[in-house]
């Protein structure tokens, strides 16, 4: 709904004193001390007493579905999840059906997230036509429609000639090629990180060297060609180290970690559960402290969702055969307090920075300012409440998410985000 918004008594993550916001007409119109901007200012008043305000987060790295896969996810829904999760900007990855390979496809896509969406949206780009690994899209159709990362989602590419004449391609185009480090023929048929688990349960795993062999070879890549990399959901210490080594000598190298593996690891995959399966798997609690390391010394640039909907036949299937992947918009910003922030292992300005400013960055976009006079985007978070996980709470279509039937500590209580003021 459309309203002026006084916000009283916000706690601001850079450790400022707490300050009175007033947002009128989709714009900060006034910043002032805790307890000075008269309540009478604006058609609704906030006490954010004992709350936190912080910057809109923005998750590069979500499947959103439509057009093709309603059954599993529709615009309006995740972004509606997005909201409810503290998101209010997304990077939509572009395997819908059909593919984003094309302008036409771009422009029917964008034309659904403006009537449907309620956040910010910005499609990805394909790698290759209709995501099939063997031709090249074309890029400057897509750069010409605002693309600015070029991906082909989950697929890891396994014809470097493709690649690497891609990439030389895109070169003067400024566009960032999101791509995740994997050797196929080692992971084709692999279910769950290796370990004493997958032993326990029979099941093949995906060894970390295949992450980190691919990882090294897209890095020599990008350098060769000049082109931008972005590295998509790092989940190993050895890939950790690789960027630790690689970013102090190379320009335009980023890197992302997706929330569920800085909070689970293969051993909570207990007796086959599917919600826990991922692409790439769960790792060690050694990989996971290092992860958390990595986004905390600013090694990976980004904490993304991953947010990928699966229908619930296709999670009820045998685990070998079951899709990868789970939901996380609805419950991200509460996830990254409880398991994160709370306990200490992260701080707020930590999360502001990888999960608002560095993805903006990457994106082109200019960071969101708490100051007067900067566009409305903001986030009302409660450290004292409670998200309940459940069918009736979950914005998102999909339910494969491992917190369903759980509570999490925290919750956001409201998003204003331009003109618009949504309650929770």
């Amino acid at each position: 709904m459309k309203t002026s918004v006084l916000i009283r008594n916000a706690r601001l993550t850079d450790g400022s004193a707490p300050a009175d916001l007033l947002v009128s007409g989709g714009v900060i119109t006034a910043k002032a001390p805790a307890g000075t901007l008269l309540e009478s200012a604006a058609e609704k008043a906030l006490d954010a007493s004992g709350k936190l305000v912080l910057p809109g987060l923005f998750d590069i790295h979500a499947h959103l579905c439509q057009p093709g896969r309603e059954d599993k996810e529709r615009v309006a829904t995740a972004t509606a999840a997005a909201l409810h999760g503290g998101v209010t900007g997304l990077m939509a990855m572009p395997d819908t059906e059909p593919v984003m390979d094309n302008a036409a496809q771009i422009t029917t896509f964008m034309e659904i997230c403006r009537t449907d969406a309620l956040v910010e949206v910005i499609p990805s780009g394909c790698l290759t036509k209709g995501d099939g690994g063997e031709e090249q899209a074309s890029y400057d159709s897509l750069r010409a429609k605002g693309v600015r990362f070029i991906t082909d989602g989950d697929r890891a590419p396994d014809n470097m000639l493709l690649l690497y004449r891609a990439m030389q391609y895109a070169s003067n185009l400024n566009l960032t090629f999101a791509l995740r480090g994997d050797v196929p023929s080692l992971t084709a048929r692999a279910a769950m990180h290796p370990g004493t688990t997958s032993y326990r349960l029979g099941l093949m795993g995906s060894p970390s060297c295949a992450e980190e062999i691919g990882l090294e070879t897209i890095i020599r890549l990008s350098v060769d060609t000049g082109n931008s990399l972005h590295v998509q959901t790092v989940s190993t210490a050895g890939s950790v180290d690789i960027l630790r080594r690689c970013k102090q000598k190379t320009a335009g190298l980023s890197a992302e970690a997706a929330l569920h593996h800085l909070l689970f690891t293969h051993e909570d995959v207990g007796r086959y559960d599917t919600c826990y399966k991922t692409l790439p798997p769960l790792r060690d609690q050694s990989d996971v402290d290092a992860l958390i390391a990595a986004v905390n010394d600013g090694t990976i640039d980004c904490i993304v969702s991953d947010h990928t909907p699966c229908t619930p036949f296709s999670k009820l299937q045998d685990f070998v055969v079951a899709p990868q992947g789970m939901i996380a918009l609805d419950t991200f910003l509460p996830a990254i307090y409880q398991y994160l922030v709370e306990p200490g292992k992260m701080s707020w300005q930590t999360v502001v920075r990888a999960c608002s400013d560095a993805p903006r960055r990457l994106m082109g976009l200019a960071p969101v300012s708490l100051e007067e006079g900067a566009p409305a985007n903001l986030v009302v978070f409660d450290p004292e409440g409670e998200t309940p996980v459940t069918d009736e709470t979950l914005r998102s279509r999909a339910r494969n998410t491992p917190f369903l039937g759980k509570t999490l500590k925290g919750k956001v209580d409201a998003v204003v985000f331009g003109e618009q003021l949504h309650r929770f």
